[in-house]
């Protein structure tokens, strides 16, 4: 990361359905979002996971960017590191690109893996 970039930090809490499936939920400060979002500038997304998803031995194992449209391609404007032990992925966005990106992060619990289903990120030209 570098200091010109915005940073949005979101909490991440994972548990596992009945269907076997990871359910997802992010929040920022409390409050509960999409996980997604309008971004108008370079910006990190910092997703920490919750101590109740890290107790349940979940990590962040990396993510998937592809474009949802291919007339406005922006997934090479992406790239994400995993950090904290798998506890942090930050998704770095250089918003070089319009464009809306398929985000999906892959976790792991118990040598399962699992993915989210999809938080799009929308980048504009800043205004």
């Amino acid at each position: 990361m570098n200091n010109t970039q915005a940073q949005i930090h979101f909490t991440v809490n994972i548990v596992l359905g009945s269907d076997n499936e990871a359910n997802f939920t992010y929040s920022i400060d409390g409050k509960n979002v999409t996980g997604g979002g309008v971004v108008r500038t370079e910006t990190a997304g910092i997703y920490s996971l919750d101590e109740a998803t890290i107790q349940n031995e979940f990590l962040f194992t990396g993510a998937t960017i592809t474009d949802v449209n291919k007339e406005t391609p922006c997934a090479q404007d992406f790239s994400y590191e995993v950090s904290d032990n798998g506890h942090t992925i930050t998704i770095i966005d250089t918003d070089k690109n319009p464009g809306t990106a398929c985000l999906v992060f892959n976790v792991e619990c118990n040598g399962n893996p699992y993915t989210s289903t999809d938080p799009q990120v929308i980048n504009k030209e800043e205004h």
